[in-house]
């Protein structure tokens, strides 16, 4: 019996590796800042006094304002790079069924968490019969849905975040409450509004889910451009910032 050359067998395994995408260090980066400007207005929330809205330039200061403002651009960006890493899984290795699977484990795993851990970190109490529906719920959720569509063409899955993303404020006059019994699903979707999914717990809904749904499956189609050559799609990238 011939027994395989061990040499190829190293060979074949870089040649493998060789063709996969190496981790991204500006996508850690871009994570990690983001990850910062989130911990400022966590421990500004935490450790200030200012009860009102900080976004109210009638009551607010300079550096309250900034630090509220800047943190608008923490869930976008998580949610879009998370669309991105889950692309660039797939040219490391990963199967489309694997991602998938991936995808709705993490996305189960991270609602588990929202509603507990992150839950007891924020109010200290777990008998509480009220919860926050935040940006890992929304994260959750994206990633749930994309598991669904990534055996669609890329395209198919850009033109889906950009119509949800675009066309979502038409359906801003639709209000949960209109909707009878199913408005609570409405209310998940579409509309910041407090739920009562069970009888006696409350559930605010912080982030509806069809525009970060829209984000994370533009963020899965943004990544095909990491397979271009870096040159040109550092020029692609500058000049559609």
């Amino acid at each position: 019996m011939e027994t395989p050359n061990t040499n190829q067998l190293i060979l074949d395994s870089k040649n493998k590796n060789q063709d996969r995408i190496p981790r991204i260090i500006s996508i850690d980066i871009l994570r990690g800042l983001v990850m910062v400007l989130m911990a400022l207005d966590h421990v500004r929330a935490f450790f200030s006094n200012a009860n009102f809205n900080l976004l109210d330039l009638t009551q607010t200061n300079i550096p309250l304002f900034l630090t509220r403002w800047i943190t608008h651009l923490c869930a976008p960006t998580f949610i879009f790079l998370a669309g991105i890493g889950a692309y660039l899984s797939l040219k490391r290795g990963k199967t489309k069924q694997q991602l998938s699977q991936f995808l709705l484990l993490r996305g189960c795993w991270f609602i588990l968490l929202d509603l507990t851990v992150i839950r007891l970190s924020w109010r200290f109490n777990l008998s509480s019969m009220f919860s926050a529906a935040g940006v890992l719920w929304a994260i959750a959720w994206s990633m749930i849905f994309l598991a669904a569509i990534i055996y669609l063409p890329t395209r198919i899955i850009a033109a889906i975040g950009i119509l949800l993303i675009v066309g979502h404020n038409l359906f801003d006059n639709i209000q949960a409450e209109q909707l009878g019994n199913i408005g609570w699903v409405w209310a998940i979707l579409h509309e910041r509004t407090m739920i009562e999914p069970i009888p006696g717990f409350r559930l605010f809904i912080l982030y509806p889910l069809i525009p970060w749904i829209g984000v994370i499956a533009l963020g899965y189609a943004f990544g095909t451009l990491f397979e271009m050559e870096k040159y040109r799609r550092l020029q692609l990238l500058k000049k559609t910032a």
